[in-house]
């Protein structure tokens, strides 16, 4: 029975939630706010279930003395640090502004900044010209790539002003991602939006139920 009472729940918001998105009518669209303003309200008390699970964590981490479990002592320093400025005097009290912006904003762009070297090491893996396809893309990567950064123009100009084919690497970039990546996105999207809507079908009728914590 009380696996029965969510599947019912998913099957009639499922079904209503579709209802509303085809049906112009006033009621559906007054169905559709209501739901989506039901779902600001769950979006709190789902922020305090994903902040206790972090202190749960951590605290298993410290327990265990798993590797670099120090740096769990960090988190919780950088949380409690936050939480006891930001309630009791608000988001625009200048100390919580500050820590915002002079510890929060620089690390996350620290973290940005990591990932672009991640992402540089997969493209070198990636784009080894071991088959045709690899070249292919090699090729293609190249081509975006200096026509998207100002000194990619610089060296495609300084080449081809000799024979008066300037802003070329531009132009080639444009056509490559307005015509063969659109097409490709374009096919990659439609693919993931068959994969949603199957996989929607599959939770509303109650056939895929892994939602619920396991098992059918």
């Amino acid at each position: 029975m009380k696996r029965q009472i969510p599947l019912a729940l998913c099957f009639l918001f499922g079904v209503v939630m579709i209802f509303t998105q085809f049906s112009p009518h006033p009621v559906s669209k007054s169905i559709y706010e209501r739901v989506i303003s039901g779902a600001l309200i769950i979006g709190p008390f789902a922020l305090v279930l994903a902040t206790i699970t972090l202190i749960q964590t951590h605290i298993n981490r410290i327990q265990r003395r798993t590797e670099h479990w120090g740096y769990s002592f960090v988190v919780f320093a950088g949380l409690i640090t936050m939480v006891a400025i930001g309630v009791p005097f608000g988001p625009e009290n200048p100390v919580f502004v500050w820590l915002y912006t002079n510890v929060q904003v620089p690390m996350d762009a620290t973290m940005f900044s990591l990932l672009a070297f991640f992402i540089a090491s997969a493209a070198y893996r990636a784009f080894r010209a071991r088959s045709t396809e690899a070249t292919l893309l090699l090729v293609t990567a190249l081509i975006v790539m200096l026509g998207n950064v100002p000194v990619g123009d610089l060296i495609w100009n300084t080449i081809l002003s000799w024979t008066g084919f300037e802003n070329q690497a531009s132009a080639a970039r444009g056509w490559i991602l307005d015509n063969p990546n659109l097409s490709a996105r374009r096919g990659i999207i439609l693919g993931v939006s068959l994969g949603v809507i199957s996989q929607s079908i599959r939770i509303i009728l109650g056939i895929e139920r892994s939602y619920l914590g396991g098992g059918d």
